[in-house]
């Protein structure tokens, strides 16, 4: 084999053990995060399950959701969930289980959660839970001997997600949390990394071995170098490249994940996404029958403290401020905004266009995360090429 064929070999090698497969897991994991946090979304919206929808003939009822407490299992998949009020099961074949991190008192929430993805798992590797436990239910129900089950379909998988704290904080630490550290860093990548290290390192013995080649030495010593490619960003000099990428990565995260609740209001409003702003007002009724309100009237009377939700990229904002919440029928000429009974709506003020806030934060974290990755290409590449001009030295 020539020189060049070896040299094309070992690039070729490298760029789909350390580049091609991880990158393919990495899009997958941002995938499944993606498909997670839309179905949250769109399970918050569903019906709010209520006695009186169990006394009806057995069959599908449709699409709802619940809040309650883990009572007890039944059989290897069916659980028993307690509403307060009632009790109603969830058949757990092939559904994955979502637990939120836990809430720490006295600390940076949304810094903590944004490094700690929820914890995952089929059901199927879960052997035991206590008793006790906060779950979020969202699905298809279904009625079975005057019993009520939820349980997947094919393209409507069932939703449980396990959490502590307050009802209302569900749907923001999801949004906000629910997102890989490191897509780079999959269920593909150490299996990958040894094996494009393995391949790079018996590509080079062979090159090196070689009596006569088209470029004598050169494609030994660069499979060589490559195959020390998965630990060269952690090298001096280019360790300092390493660790501005992932400050840079980090912030991307962090934008996307306030555009994400920026647009959590939204999924209310799904015209106001559409058209691209928020102006004047919009109404929609609530599952519990309450009028939930977008305004930007700055007339509007607040009763309680609502949250404040914005973009951290300055200079950014476009329009007046932008209240959600439920017109409270008790104020003055009906006037008057407060917190919603739904538990999973929220009481939110955004300083601008929630739309366009939005979209500024989706710019700059994509630009963030082209800078961070050019960081990362000139880090690894430069120590590639010290530690190929290394090699070459002591191996003369």
């Amino acid at each position: 084999m020539g020189g060049l064929s070896l040299l094309l070999l070992a690039f070729g090698v490298a760029l789909l053990f350390f580049v091609l497969i991880p990158g393919i897991g990495a899009f997958s994991v941002r995938g499944q995060w993606r498909v997670f946090r839309r179905r949250v979304q769109e399970c918050s919206l569903y019906r709010i399950l209520r006695y009186a929808d169990l006394a009806a003939a057995d069959g599908e009822r449709g699409c709802f959701r619940v809040l309650g407490e883990l009572e007890a299992f039944q059989g290897r998949n069916r659980l028993w969930l307690n509403t307060g009020s009632f009790t109603v099961e969830a058949d757990l074949s092939g559904v994955k289980l979502y637990l939120l991190p836990s809430l720490i008192p006295g600390k940076q929430q949304e810094e903590a959660l944004l490094d700690e993805a929820p914890a995952v798992a089929p059901w199927d590797r879960i052997f035991s839970l206590p008793s006790g436990m906060k779950l979020f239910v969202g699905g298809r129900l279904f009625l079975e001997g005057g019993r009520g089950v939820f349980r997947s379909q094919p393209r409507e998988p069932l939703l449980v997600v396990f959490y502590d704290g307050e009802p209302r904080s569900i749907l923001p630490r999801a949004i906000w949390g629910g997102r890989q550290r490191n897509e780079y860093w999959n269920q593909f990548t150490l299996a990958s990394l040894l094996t494009g290290f393995f391949c790079l390192a018996l590509l080079a013995y062979v090159a090196l071995r070689a009596a006569q080649t088209m470029l004598p030495g050169l494609p030994g010593l660069v499979a060589l170098s490559l195959a020390l490619a998965p630990v060269a960003p952690f090298l001096p000099p280019g360790v300092a490249l390493y660790f501005l990428y992932r400050f840079l990565w980090k912030k991307a995260r962090r934008l996307r994940a306030e555009r994400d609740l920026l647009r959590l209001p939204l999924r209310h409003f799904p015209q106001a996404e559409e058209e691209q702003a928020c102006g004047g007002e919009r109404r929609v009724q609530l599952a519990t029958g309450e009028t939930y309100l977008m305004s930007s009237d700055p007339k509007l009377a607040v009763k309680g403290e609502p949250v404040q939700r914005s973009c951290s990229v300055r200079g950014k904002g476009a329009g007046p401020a932008c209240l959600f919440g439920t017109l409270d029928p008790g104020g003055a000429d009906g006037r008057l905004v407060r917190a919603p009974e739904d538990p999973l709506a929220e009481l939110v003020r955004v300083p601008g266009d929630p739309v366009r806030l939005a979209e500024s934060c989706n710019r700059s974290a994509y630009t963030l995360e082209l800078a961070s990755a050019a960081c990362f290409v000139l880090g690894t590449g430069g120590n590639l090429f010290l530690i190929l001009l290394l090699l070459r030295l002591l191996l003369r």
